[in-house]
Order: structure tokens, then sequence, then C-alpha cells
């Protein structure tokens, strides 16, 4: 694998990237670095091995894209960076979308959408990243950071959906692939007014809440919700549970603590957790929560910065 990729990440989080990738900024929302080695970068939404460097014309680009599409199904995404300058890009990058498509002919007739590709089947991408330049590149749809072009996993948010963390869950289920299934018992930490709860019960998994505060009336009256008012780092259930999830304003190295004593005591099968930011040194956080809950037992420890996190990363584990 090449070691040259570009990256793309949430506006202001890109020297936090280019620190990750042991590369440089290009501009807001972008990095230059190297590939992935043992894990995919937490803040990095998409990124692409850069194969070419061209203008973001159909005529400089077409016959890369050609080169890349080999013989079966492919995904294809033209995409910017979520930045002001990069947004401003979109209507080039969506004509210059279009004017591919329409030269790829009948290879055309092979485009599927990425989250239905086979693992080998190539995602090719072009990142437009200003009027005179873009970045091409292919990998395995399995290698890929995200199914979503530029990592942009926009969810819609349900109709009764007390709180915008309810689309900070779906997105997360989302990427780790997995989710509650029905009578699966789940600890939501910090539940209140019920945004994560919400989606957890449209699954039809129980819930117990753990919040002083209350919770939305219409999620309160659910017979399969057990509100418990009390402290989430006090805590523990009386037997083990499937899932712990856990949203809470608090340092991220005292939430890492709580999952990792979680895993040392065999409390939950799964976690899903939200690990708020500090304003400096977010990369040496990161790698210390990291450290505090993988010494708690937890396997397989992925962290990312999805699309609807703020200050914020995502964490999943399983025991």
């Amino acid at each position: 694998m090449t070691a040259d990729f570009l990256w793309t990440c949430r506006a202001g989080f890109e020297s936090d990237l280019a620190e990750e990738v042991s590369g440089k900024v290009l501009a807001p929302a972008l990095a230059r670095g190297r590939a992935p080695r043992d894990r995919l970068p937490t803040f990095g939404r998409q990124g692409l091995p850069i194969q070419a460097e061209v203008a973001p014309t159909a005529e400089d680009c077409l016959p890369i894209v050609k080169q890349r599409l080999g013989e079966g199904a492919f995904g294809f995404h033209v995409w910017v960076p979520d930045s002001d300058a990069g947004n401003a890009l979109t209507g080039l990058a969506d004509q210059l979308g279009r004017e591919l498509r329409a030269g790829l002919g009948d290879a055309g007739a092979r485009e599927r959408r990425a989250d239905q590709l086979a693992a080998s089947d190539p995602l090719v991408q072009i990142a437009v990243t200003s009027r005179e330049r873009a970045f091409i590149g292919a990998l395995p749809v399995s290698e890929v950071a995200s199914t979503w072009p530029g990592g942009r996993a926009r969810m819609k948010l349900p109709a009764g959906a007390p709180s915008r963390a309810t689309a900070k869950l779906l997105e997360a289920l989302s990427w780790i692939g997995i989710a509650p299934g029905p009578g699966e018992v789940c600890v939501d930490l910090g539940a209140a007014p019920g945004g994560w709860t919400f989606v957890l019960l449209a699954k039809r998994a129980r819930v117990i809440a753990v919040d002083r505060a209350a919770m939305a009336p219409a999620i309160a009256r659910d017979r399969r919700l057990r509100h418990v008012r009390d402290n989430a780092f006090e805590f523990r259930p009386d037997e083990p549970v499937d899932w712990l999830f856990c949203d809470m304003v608090h340092k991220p190295t005292e939430v890492a603590r709580l999952i990792a004593r979680w895993g040392r005591e065999g409390l939950a099968r799964l976690v899903v957790s939200n690990l708020k930011l500090p304003m400096k040194k977010r990369v040496p956080v990161v790698a210390e929560a990291r450290r505090i809950v993988q010494a708690g037992g937890w396997k397989d420890l992925r962290t990312r910065q999805l699309y609807h996190d703020r200050d914020e990363i995502t964490l999943f584990a399983h025991a």
C-alpha cells in the first residue's frame, strides 16, 4: 500500500489528524500523511491513497479513473473537504462526478453503492480540494475509513427524537456495523433526556437509563425502560448486561476509567461511548484514554471522530 495518503476530518481538527498520521496540514479539514498501520486514525473521517494529482476536469480525471475500476463492481465517490472553502467547491465536484459517470460508458453499469460492495471491490475516490487540484485514489472497500463520500455520514433525525444525540448514536451503530437486538439489555449512562435511549428502545432492546435528571415523557412511559436516578459513576447492574452506552460531559480519562472498571468486573459484553475532548493536546489524551480502556480488558478497541461528533470522539470495544 502506498505510504502517501490524503485524509479529511472535521474542520478545526486538521492539526490533530496531521499529528496522528505523521503528516502536514494542507488546508482546513485536510491533511497529508502516512497510510494506516495497525488502525485507522481517530480523527480521519475518510482517506485515500494519493495515486494521482490532477486538475478537477473530466479530461484529466477520466483516464485515471478508468484504470482503477477493475472488471467487476466498483464504488465511485467525488467529494470535497467539509470546510467553508471546501463546501464552496460542491458544485464543481458534482459537475465533475456527472461528467465522469457519463464518460464511463458501459462500465458505469457496474457502479454500486459503497456499502453494497464485496470486500475486495474497489472504491475509487476523487477529492476536489481547489478549482485547480484534485486527488485520485482507489482502495478495496474493506480498507476505507467510511463508505460515505468524504466520511459525511449524515443521519436523519427520526420524528420524536428528544435530542440531536440520537443522530450520534445512529451513526455510531452504522459505523460499528452491529446494534442491540430485541430483548438485549442495555445500560445508558448519562441518559437524560433520552437521545440514545430513544434509539435503543426503537431496536426493541430493554434499557436501564441511569441519570438523576428526568427522561423525556414519551420515553419514560415505555415499559422496556427502567430509569435509575443514580450517579453514573457509582451505578452497577445487578447482573452483567449486553451493552454499555455512555454519553456524559466529563473528562475523557474519567470516562475511560469508568469503562475500564466495567471491563474488569465483566459487567457488559460491548461498549459504545462518547469521549469529550479538551481544547489542546487531543491526540495524547485520546492515546491515554485508549490505554486505560484496553487495560480494563476491552478488546478490538476502535475510536473515531464521526460526522455527528463535535468536540468529542466515539469509542467501541467488546469484552
